[in-house]
């Protein structure tokens, strides 16, 4: 943003920070829905359905698992663009909000996301590995 507030982009970049942070959770909301769907579908009768139906449900547990985790890198990796923007431009108008965050080492929200999406991959590859 050439020949713009820095106070009012500092304002914009707050905004965006936000948003995709709620995109990533709604991302998430829907992405354990629909795993839910397919764990129904698959566990939520006393009788399993064909073989052919548990291999096609489990390996769309597979899909939805990697297409949703992709979603959620390229959502996180639009929220750490604003994010450093924030903290650049807090240099300029002298704001800490951003920029005195305390460390999170690799404790962080974002591989805690990465850890159930890696879980529920391995969920649905052992279940196609085990068929029964």
């Amino acid at each position: 943003m050439e020949n713009s507030d820095p106070k009012s982009e500092y304002k914009d970049a707050s905004d965006n920070i936000r948003h995709f942070q709620t995109v990533r959770f709604a991302q998430l909301t829907i992405f354990i829905a629909i795993n839910v769907g397919l764990i129904t579908a698959l566990y939520g009768k006393p009788t399993p359905p064909p073989l052919v139906t548990c291999i096609i449900l489990k390996s769309a547990g597979i899909v939805v698992s990697v297409l949703y985790w992709i979603l959620q890198e390229r959502t996180m990796l639009y929220w750490y663009h604003f994010m450093h923007r924030a903290v650049q431009l807090e240099e300029e108008l002298g704001f800490k909000q951003y920029s005195t965050r305390p460390p999170a080492g690799w404790i962080t929200g974002s591989n805690a996301v990465r850890l159930i999406y890696f879980a529920i991959i391995l969920f649905w590859l052992l279940g196609l590995i085990w068929l029964t």
